[in-house]
């Protein structure tokens, strides 16, 4: 088992999960992490308990290429994005360095003849309305410029296989995203309404613990390079599923619909990651998070 990895992005909500899954399955996992109080007490809570766990705090880019250069792993795993539905111009810049400069660099900094394995986290959110290219937000338009970057690297990189997992929305224990999961839960627990957008409003919801089932596919499968996409396997309506589970719990959701327009479901056609199923289904795993509420 190629049980050595690099991993960018740990410190978000799908790194932190993945993070642990990793360490607890023996993986050695090294991380990058910008040298902050946060991230420092992040990492002593880990070191106490996973010998395996290797941070390397870096203070900007520049210092990547001494920090990676004798590093010895198989694989990199890059989650590193930041994430924003809509932006301004000093979000614009944080954007870019954060899914472009930091995630190049890392490839840019690492050496070539060592690496096997390269896999992206992206979003489907490049393609609006299920097109071939259409950024939903300039968030999707620095996604899939990294994408473009990468073909470059996947030509220099001759031995290292190159994999994109395309995702939707993400779910699980512990999100503190403002997701529509997360404002579900907080404005229950506070009593308050959750207001859906529209009664058609429908999403793909997947739980963190199956895109980590996903990344455990890519190292340990014989997976041909290319692009991949896991999903659940249907789009929920999030109207008709706060109705279902308010039948089913005590505390009910309060629901406020309102008469927004909304964006199409995005359904564009990507290759399914073999060896991968779906384990964990929205309408369960909210149910006891809403019960866990009380």
């Amino acid at each position: 088992m190629d049980n050595k990895i690099l991993l960018t992005g740990s410190s978000g909500f799908i790194g932190k999960s993945l993070t642990i899954n990793l360490l607890n399955n023996k993986y050695q996992v090294f991380v990058i992490l910008n040298n902050s109080k946060k991230n420092k007490a992040l990492a002593k809570s880990l070191k106490k308990n996973y010998k395996n766990y290797k941070p390397i705090f870096i203070n900007n880019v520049k210092e990547l290429k001494k920090k990676l250069s004798k590093l010895k792993v198989n694989s990199i795993i890059n989650l590193a994005s930041k994430y924003l539905r809509s932006h301004n111009f000093k979000d614009m810049i944080d954007l870019i360095n954060s899914n472009i400069l930091f995630t190049t660099s890392v490839l840019e900094a690492y050496p070539k003849k060592k690496l096997k394995k390269y896999i992206n986290i992206s979003s489907v959110m490049i393609h609006k309305n299920s097109e071939n290219y259409l950024p939903l937000n300039l968030y999707a338009a620095t996604k899939k410029g990294f994408l473009d970057i990468l073909k470059f690297y996947e030509v220099s990189f001759k031995n290292t296989k190159f994999y994109n997992l395309f995702l939707h929305d993400i779910y699980g224990e512990n999100d503190k995203r403002k997701k529509i999961i997360h404002t579900i839960l907080e404005n229950h627990r506070q009593k308050k309404s959750v207001k859906i957008s529209s009664n058609k409003l429908e999403l793909n919801l997947l739980n963190v613990k199956d895109v980590n089932q996903a990344i455990k596919v890519f190292l340990t499968k014989k997976i041909k390079p290319g692009n991949y996409i896991i999903k659940s396997s249907k789009f929920t309506n999030m109207v008709r599923l706060i109705k279902k589970i308010n039948t089913k719990i005590d505390n009910k959701v309060k629901l406020k619909v309102l008469n927004k327009k909304i964006e199409k479901k995005i359904q564009k056609k990507i290759t399914s990651l073999p060896h991968w199923k779906q384990n964990f289904e929205i309408e369960n795993d909210l149910i006891k998070y809403l019960n866990d509420n009380n």
